[in-house]
């Protein structure tokens, strides 16, 4: 029996304002653009999130429902499996 193989990805990072302060509580959401499959997480005390299972392909990032900064990320079998991308709201 095969078990089918699908390359997923993490990404986790630091939600600040646009003063540096970290931003707690916060929904970080990678939303799918050709499927729209959301994953989200909240930030911790420390403003860390960290999403997992994030398949291949292209994501809006937002947070808290509003546009983030960087706003567009990119998977494809290039990028590494673990990243760090941190975030400004």
């Amino acid at each position: 029996m095969l078990v089918p193989f699908h390359l997923c990805y993490s990404l986790s990072g630091i939600v600040t304002n646009e003063s540096g302060t970290p931003i707690t509580g916060a929904r970080v959401e990678a939303i799918a653009t050709q499927t729209q499959q959301r994953r989200f997480s909240v930030t911790n005390d420390a403003g860390v999130y960290y999403l997992e299972r994030l398949p291949q392909g292209t994501y809006h990032i937002k947070i808290n429902e509003q546009v983030a900064k960087p706003d567009t990320l990119i998977l494809n079998e290039s990028s590494q499996h673990f990243q760090e991308l941190n975030l400004k709201q």
